[in-house]
Formats: C-alpha cells, structure tokens, sequence
C-alpha cells in the first residue's frame, strides 16, 4: 500500500486494476483510501461500476448529502453491464469514501467519477439501440482528461485489470499514452498464487521478465456463442488467454498486487434482488438485448 501511496508522488494518476466481486480486492482499496496519506495526495476517484448520467447523485452522496437509496443504486446499476456491480462490495466502497470525507474540510474532500460509457436503458429496446459499447475505455479516457488532467488534479483509477494494462491497444491507459501529462503507474493483481503476498514493483524485481500469460490475470467472457447459441458454460465465467507468447510482465503493468496463497472470497449479489423483482426483469431484458447483439444474423 506504501508503494501506491509513494506513487503518487511522481505520477498524478495510479490505475489500480481489480478482480470483480473480490472481498480481499474491496478491503484492499478501502483501507488504501482510509490511509491519512491518501486524501492528502489524491483529489479522484475514477470507478468502472458507474454511470455517468448519474454522476450528480454521486457527487451529492459522497460529500454527505442525503440521497434516497432507490437513486443512489441508479449509479451502478444502470451501467453497460447490466448486474454485474450488483455484490455489495461496490456500494461498501461508496459509503467508505462517504466516511471518509465526514473527516476532511470540504476543499480536500475526494471526489468519485464515475467511468463507464453514459448509457440509457430507457431508450433502448433493442440491439440496433446499443451503443458502441467498445467505446466504454474511450469514455473513460475523455473522462480522466477531462475531470482529472485538465483540472491538474490526481486520481485513483479503479477498474477491471484488462482495462487499464499498459501497451494494450485501446485501453484507457493506452488511450492517454499521449498526454505528457499522463503519468500512470499501473498496479495488477496476480492469478491464484502465482507470487508471494504483497505489492511487487517489476522494476524492482525480477517478476518483470516473467511471461505475461504465467501471472496476470486472464479475461473472461460469461457467455460464448456455439453452434450460433448464446451459452454459460458450466454457468461460471470463461477464462480465455489474452497474452500473446513474448508478452512480459513489464510490458503491461508496473506493480504487482498479490494476496498469496489466501483464499479469496466472491461476494455474490443477494438473490432476493432479482427474483420476481422488477429490477431483476430489467437485469434480463438487458442481457437479452446484449446476448442478442452477440449472435450472429443469419
């Protein structure tokens, strides 16, 4: 955690990628942030779980102000990934930084934006309605320049661990690889057990000559197309390599984050959030229209 605070010393923006629902990843960035030294260096927050058509409630419910809980949950649940920020441990980190600020004066208090593609679900009732939903990193790139680097302010970046690795076409660290004023260090965490516990810088360490594919995290893809179907294979997550032979360590991260040989903990969503729900109707109406943009036209 020392390293990631130190960084911000030379960098003005440290992406930190995360692995989905993960407990040890959420108490990870909850304690970073309590860190005295934290609000201190940092002004943002940039998050992957929120939209931001909502960012108004999000600045409103950060600083303290009182927010209906039906409005505050528009913030992550109507992002392009419809359930996916569902498991409590992306609303914990939102009451954290509330908490947090209640002990910083006004002007230093931490702000969260919210990063993922502006998307609104009630204009759609299709796939030809979709948006590019490739574009969600470039959306989040304009956000950071925007909010952050045009402001000469510093932030946190958190998102999913393939969003923000360096050299990765298209990513949003790669996307603001030509700003001078873009200076990132990356932080990803490790698969399984792969390196001892801690946070590993990989100039520092001999980890960095290591193959890409033999530590990082791999992506996954929940569903898959076969024979022109839709499927959940197994109903768990697809893991599917994304590192090429050759690929090192240091060509896409700058730190390692790793919790050893721990077992970690999925935080599922609350099943009583979706049955006979009208949200979880609306979970599935979404997911039909991007399962459907997934299959291929006969």
């Amino acid at each position: 955690m020392r390293t990631i605070l130190e960084a911000f010393d030379h960098v003005n923006l440290v992406a930190l990628g995360e692995r989905h629902w993960s407990r040890q990843h959420s108490e990870f960035r909850k304690a970073l942030i309590r860190d005295p030294a934290f609000a201190r260096k940092v002004n943002d927050i940039v998050i992957e779980f929120g939209n931001p058509l909502h960012q108004a409630i999000l600045d409103r419910y950060v600083v303290g102000e009182d927010v209906p809980a039906a409005d505050l949950r528009k913030v992550w649940q109507d992002t392009t990934q419809p359930g996916a920020w569902d498991s409590p441990v992306y609303e914990d980190f939102l009451v954290a930084v509330r908490v947090e600020n209640t002990t910083l004066p006004r002007d230093g208090q931490l702000r969260v934006l919210a990063g993922d593609y502006p998307i609104d679900w009630s204009a759609i009732t299709g796939p030809a309605d979709l948006p590019d939903l490739d574009a969600r990193d470039r959306s989040a790139a304009a956000i950071v320049q925007h909010e952050v680097l045009d402001r000469g302010r510093k932030a946190l970046v958190l998102f999913g661990s393939a969003h923000v690795y360096r050299n990765r076409p298209g990513s949003v660290v790669d996307l603001l690889k030509d700003r001078a004023d873009a200076k990132c260090f990356v932080v990803a965490p490790v698969s399984e057990a792969t390196i001892e516990p801690g946070l590993v810088e990989v100039d520092k360490s001999s980890v960095g000559d290591l193959e890409a594919s033999e530590v990082l995290e791999k992506g996954c893809k929940r569903i898959k197309v076969v024979d022109g179907k839709p499927v959940l294979v197994d109903g768990k997550p697809v893991f599917i390599p994304v590192f090429e032979s050759g690929v090192r360590v240091r060509d896409l991260t700058d730190a390692l984050l790793s919790f050893g040989g721990e077992r970690d903990e999925s935080v599922e969503p609350p099943a009583s959030l979706y049955a006979g729900t009208e949200y979880g109707r609306e979970v599935e109406r979404r997911r039909r229209i991007l399962i459907s943009l997934m299959t291929p036209q006969k």
